[in-house]
């Protein structure tokens, strides 16, 4: 009797848990189609969008797992722009009792081979939402994981190359309708390389204008190798914050390099910048409202924009830039590698600042200024030039022997235009008391090699440059060489290299005009 009850409950059992399994599939199998339309439903309203699925399955386990593949969403139903989002899987994790009751919450989502095209706000249409009308269905998500995700910002112009983010890893947590989501996101810099780390809020979705969606936080950039961007070197950390919205950004920050250099000349430096931009999410435009760059004891104080240009890797670079009461040894240091700079003294300089997207790898071979500056109390650091310096202010005085004149302290302005790592010099201006070279001549950055010419003007008349016979000799010849409003004036030339220059007239007339 005893075998037979036990034989009777095996039996009972083994047909309940047939009948369990039974109403497990067929549970599952209504929910399948319930949470599929649920999951469209909820994609079409938060995103104004038409959503497809090409696949989705459901278990419930005791908890409930959709697993979806093929996610297609058109903002607004359009097809003439690329979708808002595609995703190759789609995989949500959600409590049964709370994906059931109002609000509907839903654990955990995470996304695979996800790619958003945030059209830009002119484009889009005015099309009703795809399914006529608006749902009450919300669902609130306790965190979305997207790794590998790429983010494309389409431009206004549609001939325009979009802005795109390679996200390498992606958090949000508490999503859900009228507020916004916190999120962590790495995003891999392509130039100079590096990882960008951002904290802070994106939301609420803007449904209808995704481009007007709300955004601001932090970030951090470290470890970015410069010389990625040839022509310059260094490794260069970065942090500051923004906000706005998707399409227009205002950005903050503040960037160090301890070892910024250029790689063709110079020694390296610490640099470190301020700056506040704009920045069009669009298209990945910066406007430089300000920018504040200190090395050594110098500060450049910088504005302009940095644009994307079509069918170029390459952005194109208009700044307007200057330097008021800067050091111009630390310009030298900064250009030419020498274990002192060739002069010391304060500077003013203001130049425009050109690097067009099309032309060379290299920066500094696209690299182009037009400005002018002004050295005042400059002295020489090398004793045989200041020598010279020291001699030609006595000739110029009148007093060529009057060994008291030393250390004299020069003047020098001018304007110059860089191209091709050769900066050309016109009104180039340098005094001392008693004597100023007017000059006009290039000089090769690469090469270092001189080339210029111009008039030496001297207070003292010719025959006042020298003492005893040779003075009573040249006295006829001042009336000839007293012109330009000076007592001497002679043409003269400069050519050589900075480390070792020559001086002599100019005699075959090589005068180069001044502009």
């Amino acid at each position: 009797m005893k075998r037979k009850v036990i034989r009777i409950t095996a039996w009972t059992l083994g047909i309940l848990a047939f009948i369990s399994i039974v109403a497990s599939i067929a549970l599952t199998l209504s929910l399948r189609g319930y949470v599929k339309q649920a999951v469209i439903r909820d994609l079409q309203q938060r995103f104004d969008s038409t959503v497809e699925i090409r696949d989705i399955s459901v278990l419930i386990v005791p908890r409930v797992y959709v697993m979806a593949t093929g996610i297609v969403v058109r903002h607004q139903g359009r097809t003439d722009i690329p979708p808002l989002l595609t995703a190759e899987r789609l995989d949500v994790s959600a409590d049964l009792r709370a994906l059931i009751n109002s609000p509907h919450k839903v654990d955990r989502v995470e996304f695979e081979g996800l790619q958003v095209h945030i059209p830009p706000r002119d484009s889009e249409s005015q099309a009703p939402p795809p399914s006529g009308q608006k749902h009450n269905f919300s669902v609130e998500i306790g965190e979305v994981t997207a790794d590998d995700t790429t983010v494309v910002m389409m431009p206004k112009d549609p001939t325009k190359i979009p802005l795109e983010f390679d996200i390498h890893e992606l958090v949000m947590e508490g999503i859900g309708p009228g507020h916004p989501a916190a999120f962590h996101a790495t995003l891999r810099n392509p130039k100079p390389v590096g990882d960008i780390q951002s904290d802070g809020e994106f939301g609420p979705w803007q449904a209808d204008k995704p481009a007007l969606t709300p955004v601001q936080g932090k970030f951090s950039f470290s470890h970015a190798d410069l010389a990625t961007l040839k022509g310059i070197s260094g490794i260069l950390s970065s942090q500051g914050q923004y906000g706005g919205v998707l399409e227009k950004l205002d950005v903050t920050g503040d960037t160090d390099a301890p070892n910024f250099g250029l790689q063709f000349s110079g020694k390296p430096v610490d640099l470190k910048t301020h700056y506040i931009a704009e920045v069009d999410g669009t298209n990945g435009n910066t406007y430089l409202k300000s920018v504040t760059a200190r090395f050594l004891s110098s500060t450049v104080e910088t504005s302009g924009e940095v644009v994307k240009v079509r069918d170029s890797k390459h952005r194109e670079i208009s700044l307007s830039a200057r330097v008021p009461k800067g050091r111009i040894e630390d310009m030298l240091h900064l250009v030419i590698n020498s274990d002192q700079p060739i002069m010391t003294g304060s500077v003013n300089l203001n130049t425009k600042i050109e690097i067009p997207a099309a032309g060379p790898e290299n920066v500094f071979d696209r690299l182009i200024l037009d400005g002018k500056f002004d050295i005042a109390d400059a002295h020489f650091t090398s004793s045989s030039i200041q020598e010279k310096v020291d001699a030609l202010s006595r000739r110029g005085q009148g007093e060529p022997k009057n060994e008291n004149i030393e250390d004299v302290i020069s003047n020098l302005q001018g304007r110059f235009v860089l191209k091709d790592r050769v900066a050309t010099f016109t009104n180039l201006a340098f005094d001392v008391e008693g004597a100023k070279v007017q000059l006009a001549g290039s000089y090769n950055l690469e090469s270092q090699d001189l080339d210029f010419s111009g008039h030496l003007l001297l207070k003292a008349k010719l025959s006042k440059l020298v003492s005893g016979k040779k003075s009573i000799f040249l006295k006829p010849f001042d009336p000839i060489f007293e012109k330009n409003g000076a007592g001497t004036s002679v043409p003269i030339k400069i050519t050589g290299s900075r480390a070792n220059p020559s001086f002599g007239l100019d005699l075959h007339g090589k005068d180069k005009k001044s502009n």
